[in-house]
């Protein structure tokens, strides 16, 4: 399968990681992709930054916390538009 990038940017970054990483233009392409999307999976979750955020207040979510149902977040979008 081809993937062709017609980019001047695009070519300029790659060919410099793939300097930098002493690979070709194609295995730095295929590294650079597989690091961003490692990256971006590790990412954390909303429900993660609020406990990170909270953390740092000296404060928690209750332990028999529960989720709202997903219909609570549909009737609250209704709520809000209207008059």
């Amino acid at each position: 399968m081809t993937l062709n990038i017609r980019n001047e940017e695009a070519d300029v970054l790659a060919r410099e990681l793939a300097r930098i990483d002493g690979t070709t233009i194609t295995d730095a392409v295929i590294s650079a992709l597989k690091e961003t999307l490692s990256q971006r999976i590790r990412q954390e979750t909303p429900r993660e930054t609020a406990r990170r955020i909270l953390a740092k207040r000296g404060l928690s979510f209750k332990p028999d916390r529960r989720p709202l149902p997903s219909d609570a977040y549909h009737d609250l979008d209704h709520d809000l538009g209207s008059p």
